[in-house]
């Protein structure tokens, strides 16, 4: 599908009110995968499940994965040989574990009901093995525990048991020597433990200086009773970081012994996260689940585009639902009526409902059957180019031949404006025109048009229907109701006059 048709129909947008009804980052990428697909079996699989996620949901029940940390970053890490990952990654990869350990068994007690979610739920592997012996490792702050191995209870009890002995000797130095006030303290420097002695009393105790405060009155002396104990201490530290790198080698091995059934389960979380982000979004706009048609209908009752829809209910303000119906021996719609009354809107509508359904979105809608298109191709919006020195008729031109190559009689094809931006009995003959090409292609077409002439073609012409926006004549205002079967008005002087031009004018 076209970057361009793409952005003119909004679909970033709608799947951006998906991207918000998901729980976790492997969730939204699954959004923003979703594509344009004419897998009918891929598209049904995805909306068989969708179904399910939206009984789930109706049945009081949630599923989410807010708990998640991105599994993407450590996944790839542990990927290649020699890898240890850090404390915290342990604790990221904990929560997949453990996620995947509550999702097996998730839907397992009503899988008659979940058939599908609770197959793709329990097909996650086990890692309760491996769970357990981060959970002994790692503690929940990210430090290493004592239980991480024997070796490391041994190397800290003998810290400890080191670090008590020299605090002891050099609190009882410090007593000898009567320290003062302010100096009868012990304390590290480079590692080593020490204590303050006055600069010109600094000959009494004999050690190792490390160091002075910033008047330079005092150093910090390690005596010379304490080097071999610090030493030992040196040591033990630097032991206990080697047993600490090889426990977590250890345990990153465990990691990349599973990282297979590790990145499948990712995946399904993914999966589902996304899957019920598209049953979330179903239920908040009422949006119903596609219905495929071989016989070549277009039918759509009481659609909405969604972004506009979000957009109004923010202003407390509803939106105006369209039913269009098409079929294979009338495909295409010629809509005319007053500018501002919808008729853009009704295209937007529409190709964004072929794209949602090809996407495995549900649209919409309260009804919604669809060919299977092999591309929605759009003409819609000011394509003037300044540099490309191209008028706006030029662009469109320009556009529209683009299109004429690439249609099929599978193809759902939405022209804006039809005929304009030229001197209008061209326009209006070139429109004719083209619409004649599309018919003999066979393709779904909609169009737009103030021009009367095509609007007499549409009454005449085998296979293409009028189609109009309402205007209200009473109140001058437009209904935005999409009426299919006959033809409406520009109702230009009367929106001039509703939008307040002068009366003498007018």
């Amino acid at each position: 599908m076209s970057r361009s048709a793409q952005d003119v129909l909004e679909f970033d947008k709608l799947r951006e009110l998906l991207r918000q009804r998901t729980t976790c980052a492997p969730g939204r990428r699954a959004i923003e995968a979703l594509a344009f697909s004419q897998d009918a079996r891929f598209l049904q699989e995805q909306f068989a499940l969708i179904r399910e996620a939206q009984e789930w949901l109706r049945s009081g029940n949630e599923l989410g994965f807010g708990g998640l940390a991105d599994p993407e970053t450590w996944l790839a890490r542990i990927e290649g040989p020699g890898v240890a990952l850090e404390a915290a990654e342990f604790l990221d990869a904990a929560s997949l574990l453990e996620i995947s350990s509550l999702l097996r068994v998730q839907f397992r007690e009503e899988a008659a009901k979940f058939p599908l979610l609770n197959t793709r739920a329990a097909n996650v592997g086990d890692f309760r093995d491996v769970l357990a012996a981060i959970r002994r490792c790692i503690l929940p702050n990210g430090e290493i525990s004592d239980d991480a191995s024997p070796a490391l209870r041994r190397i800290r009890a003998s810290m400890v048991q080191t670090r008590d002995s020299i605090q002891k000797t050099l609190k009882q130095i410090l007593r000898l020597r009567n320290a003062e006030a302010g100096e009868d303290y012990v304390t590290l420097r480079n590692d080593r433990f020490v204590i303050p002695v006055r600069a010109e009393n600094r000959r009494s105790t004999p050690g190792v200086v490390h160091g002075a405060s910033a008047t330079g009155q005092t150093v910090f002396l390690e005596p010379f009773e304490t080097v071999e104990p610090n030493n030992q201490l040196v040591q033990l530290a630097e032991d206990e970081a080697a047993e600490i790198v090889r426990v977590l080698r250890e345990l990153t091995e465990r990691l990349q012994a599973v990282r297979p059934a590790l990145v499948a389960a990712a995946e399904t979380i993914a999966l589902l996260d996304g899957v019920f982000a598209r049953g979330r979004f179903a239920r908040d706009f009422d949006a119903a689940l596609p219905e495929f048609s071989d016989a070549g209908e277009l039918r759509l009752e009481a659609a909405r585009h969604p972004v506009l829809e979000d957009k109004l209910k923010s202003e407390n303000r509803a939106v105006v639902p369209m039913n269009l119906a098409l079929h294979r021996e009338e495909r295409l719609l010629v809509i005319s009526g007053p500018n501002t009354g919808g008729k853009t809107v009704a295209l937007k509508t529409t190709g964004l409902a072929a794209l949602a359904a090809q996407s495995a979105i549900p649209v919409a809608a309260q009804r919604a059957v669809l060919p299977l298109f092999d591309s929605v191709l759009v003409d819609i919006g000011d394509e003037q180019s300044i540099a490309a020195d191209l008028s706006t008729f030029s662009a469109h031109m320009l556009n529209l031949k683009s299109i004429l190559t690439t249609a099929t009689e599978n193809s759902l094809v939405l022209v804006d404006e039809m005929g304009t931006g030229t001197a209008p009995d061209e326009g209006a003959a070139l429109a004719v025109a083209l619409l004649e090409e599309f018919r003999a292609k066979g393709c779904f077409v909609l169009a737009t048009t103030h021009h009367d002439r095509l609007k007499a073609y549409a009454s005449t012409a085998e296979g293409v229907l009028n189609g109009a926006v309402e205007f209200d004549d009473v109140n001058l205002r437009p209904t935005y109701r999409l009426m299919v079967g006959v033809p409406g008005g520009s109702s230009g002087i009367a929106i001039a006059q509703r939008l307040g031009l002068a009366g003498a004018i007018i």
